[in-house]
């Protein structure tokens, strides 16, 4: 027993360490029909595949890490193939103005959480928050591999936790 937590606390120790080591190369903007995101080094833009759009809602920004590629599926959010491993981060905007129920203050995606079997539509891990920027309803999706390291799935919250407007 004694081993097993003695594991756990050197694994723990590891993904915080590469945490840091991660946070300090140079993180970059990347903006897409006015909105942005940081992406850590290793991941990149996604090209939104067919079917990211379904009249009232469009997908306008995609990052992910290597291997994520866009793939046709009935559902907007998981149109992409995430590798075990792999993580990505996929912005929907809405169109019509936001409802007053839709939270406008940035602090909803700090609250952003990864659950199991969230998404209907994707098996891993998955949160998703809905915030109201600029007169439009966005939802932030986090989507996270079954294999992704405790590295990765800081990485991808801390992208998602970076949107925002372009111009902010």
């Amino acid at each position: 027993m004694l081993c097993m937590g003695r594991v756990a606390l050197v694994a723990t120790i590891v993904a915080l360490a590469a945490v840091g080591v991660a946070s300090a190369a140079p993180w970059r903007s990347l903006e897409a029909e006015g909105v942005a995101v940081r992406l850590p080094p290793g991941w990149d833009q996604v090209i939104p595949g067919p079917g990211t759009s379904n009249g009232d809602a469009d997908t306008v920004l995609v990052a992910g890490t290597d291997g994520v590629q866009a793939r046709k599926t009935p559902c907007l959010v998981a149109s992409y193939r995430i590798p075990a491993d792999g993580a990505a981060v996929v912005v929907i905007g809405r169109s019509g103005a936001p409802s007053a129920a839709i939270p406008r203050d940035r602090s909803e995606l700090q609250e952003l959480k990864l659950q199991r079997e969230y998404l209907s539509c994707f098996d891993g891990r998955a949160g998703v928050a809905q915030i109201a920027l600029g007169g439009r309803t966005y939802q932030v999706n986090v989507m996270v591999g079954d294999r992704a390291s405790a590295l990765v799935v800081v990485q991808a919250l801390a992208v998602a936790r970076s949107f925002g407007l372009a111009t902010e």
